[in-house]
């Protein structure tokens, strides 16, 4: 009894609190996705799979992970702490967050806090002091993102910066400063990482729309959901036309950004059928539309699930029988 009593203790903080799920392996994906194109910009456009082999064995790849790793625990924890008495009043988001459910005090929050915190500032310390610096940041956003008195979630356009330029963006953002890569491409997809992070937190918003604005002011709830909505369905195609045109500037001009990019197209053609839907939809299906194509209470559902294993799945594909 004993023995299952502490194991469940142990999942509720380090798994549900931390939300162990798809997050990792997105976060991974994209450590992988600011370590390769770099490996492919200071090897002259030219990687083979040794050069491959050597990025996996070699310690910054798994130092950049407990960074990423850590740093979103302490995200994730913070975020479900402060954000108990807002899930409290939706039984689904309440029944995910072990916070509000009591199966998690308060205590071994701010132990998680205080442990996460730390290894993501020391490890950080160990690439250069920039990187330290910005992982210094990004916790302190993590942190005033959810709790009081700054609650930058509860604040008109400041919710969807900061969402925007650092929640979703943090492992891409942080292996850029790391290995100090500001080439033009790097800088594109992380622009493309931050447009899609907007497009994201305001989807949430849209879902989470009648709940929120009993206490919120976000800036869904300022501007309704369907204006929103059609502010996420033109940074949608801003996304992927932006695209298009530099990857094929490239290849005609030598001027935008080259195939290693084309992921991103594939995820745009793969959310197709989402914004296809979100600009069609009355205010009443919203909820069920972004729950059912988007993201859930549950998290991530099969139809995200194929968005993304089927672009990523064909692009790695692409990149090590085509390019490399």
């Amino acid at each position: 009894m004993v023995y299952s009593d502490t194991a469940s203790k142990i999942k509720s903080v380090l798994y549900d609190l931390s939300r162990i799920e798809e997050w990792w392996l997105l976060s991974f994906g994209l450590i992988l996705f600011a370590f390769i194109p770099n490996l492919y910009r200071i090897n002259n456009d030219v990687i083979t799979s040794a050069d491959l082999i050597g990025l996996f064995t070699s310690s910054p790849l798994y130092l950049a992970l407990i960074v990423v790793f850590s740093a979103q625990i302490f995200l994730f924890a913070s975020n479900n702490y402060f954000d108990r008495h807002v899930d409290s009043l939706d039984e689904l988001k309440c029944q995910r967050n072990p916070v509000c459910t009591g199966e998690v005090r308060s205590i071994e929050v701010f132990a998680l806090l205080v442990i996460t915190g730390v290894t993501s500032l020391v490890i950080s310390l160990m690439f250069n002091f920039l990187a330290f610096v910005f992982t210094a940041f990004t916790l302190f956003v993590f942190y005033y993102y959810t709790a009081e008195p700054l609650r930058f979630k509860n604040k008109m356009g400041l919710d969807i910066l900061s969402h925007g330029v650092l929640i979703n963006t943090f492992p891409y953002f942080f292996c850029l400063v790391a290995m100090r890569d500001f080439s033009g491409g790097a800088l594109f997809l992380l622009a493309a990482l931050m447009m899609r992070s907007v497009m994201a937190q305001m989807l949430q918003e849209i879902r989470d729309y009648e709940v929120d604005r009993k206490v919120e002011r976000n800036t869904v709830v300022a501007l309704g959901q369907k204006r929103s909505a059609w502010i996420v369905f033109n940074i949608y195609l801003a996304l992927s036309c932006s695209t298009l045109i530099l990857i094929t500037s490239y290849q005609i001009f030598d001027l935008g950004v080259s195939m290693f990019y084309l992921f991103i197209i594939f995820l745009c053609v793969a959310y197709a059928p989402t914004f296809y839907k979100l600009i069609n939809a009355v205010e009443y299906e919203y909820r069920d539309l972004i729950e059912t194509m988007w993201m859930g209470h549950g998290r991530t559902n099969y139809w995200m699930g194929i968005s993304y294993a089927g672009p990523f799945g064909l692009y790695f594909f692409i990149v090590y029988f085509v390019l490399i």
